[in-house]
């Protein structure tokens, strides 16, 4: 009887150590994710310093358009003068 309760303890010893042991890898393996991705984050923000480069998306396009609607009256009324200037003329200074 003896040697069946050590062998119980024995096997629930193993269990616990089993389930312990699978929720570690669980954890490393969500760690190691975690680490990938900002690996990916950190290498894409190191790439925008070391290679700059300009890039108008169309989302930018748009805002650019609304900061032109938002110019007070007075600079629209410079910017329509300045969009009707004869390039080929002389200045008129």
């Amino acid at each position: 009887m003896l040697l069946s309760l050590k062998k119980q303890r024995l096997t629930a010893a193993a269990e616990d150590i089993f389930a312990l042991f699978e929720k570690t890898i669980a954890e490393l393996e969500e760690e190691l994710s975690l680490s990938k991705e900002e690996n990916k984050r950190l290498q894409k923000l190191l790439d925008a310093v070391s290679q700059p480069q300009l890039r108008i998306h169309r989302a930018d396009a748009q805002q650019l358009v609304v900061v032109k609607e938002e110019l007070l009256p007075d600079q629209q009324e410079w910017s329509t003068s300045l969009d009707q200037e004869d390039p080929d003329s002389p200045p008129t200074h």
